[in-house]
């Protein structure tokens, strides 16, 4: 997160979309690491958002939002995990829970889902510098593609995202690597996000993505 942040300060970002918030960890740690611009965390479990909504509460800068962001507006029914950190909109194979046992879902959730390209306009100024940070159990790829026009507003993206396939129906590595350069981004750093609990082996990496610029390689 420290190199995030540094990432935030170099290219004076001033609001932080914060996408698969849980319990608002990575909120946070923002102002832990003295970053002061604007939060704007989603988090569509209920009893995640309380805890959320709770730390939002008290900084004037920080707001909570109850649902998912995905490539449609509407509902749709979340596994909530045992450790709920894991929850997700897609099935978790039988390979990942055989990892991580707490990744098993022990109910289901009716939530709401938006496209993000439906709220932006309420969320972003017109001189915002925007990052937008995704983690979402392997429902990446949707968020990305209910962005819409919200992205070419979008100065950079980090996103966790698997080695190998461990939700169904999710993108991995090479996949979002190219997605993302095709939608006018360039990678800029990776580092893992996840390691198997028995052999070390990377399972996700966060990836950085900004914007590409004329003096990149492909502009």
């Amino acid at each position: 997160m420290s190199d995030e942040i540094g990432f935030l300060r170099k290219h004076g970002v001033t609001l932080f979309l914060d996408v698969g918030a849980n319990t608002g960890q990575t909120g946070e740690l923002l102002r832990k690491g003295k970053w002061r611009g604007r939060i704007v965390s989603f988090e569509p479990i209920a009893q995640c958002f309380e805890k959320l909504a709770r730390k939002a509460a008290s900084d004037p800068n920080w707001q909570a939002r109850h649902t998912a962001i995905g490539r449609e507006d509407g509902t749709d029914r979340i596994g909530v995990s045992e450790n709920f950190a894991s929850s997700s909109l897609l099935e978790a194979t039988p390979e990942l829970i055989d990892i991580h046992a707490p990744v098993r879902y022990t109910r289901h959730e009716e939530i709401r889902v938006a496209r993000l390209d439906t709220l932006f306009p309420d969320l972003a100024r017109a001189e915002d510098v925007v990052h937008l940070k995704i983690d979402t159990q392997g429902f990446e790829r949707f968020v990305i593609e209910g962005a819409g026009q919200a992205l070419d507003r979008i100065f950079s993206v980090r996103m966790e995202v698997a080695v190998s396939v461990v939700y169904e129906g999710e993108m991995v590595v090479p996949e979002a690597i190219t997605d993302m350069s095709r939608r006018g981004f360039v990678l800029v750093d990776a580092w893992p996000a996840w390691r198997h609990p028995e052999t070390g082996e990377v399972l996700h990496f966060d990836l950085l993505f900004r914007r590409r610029g004329p003096g990149d390689l492909g502009a």
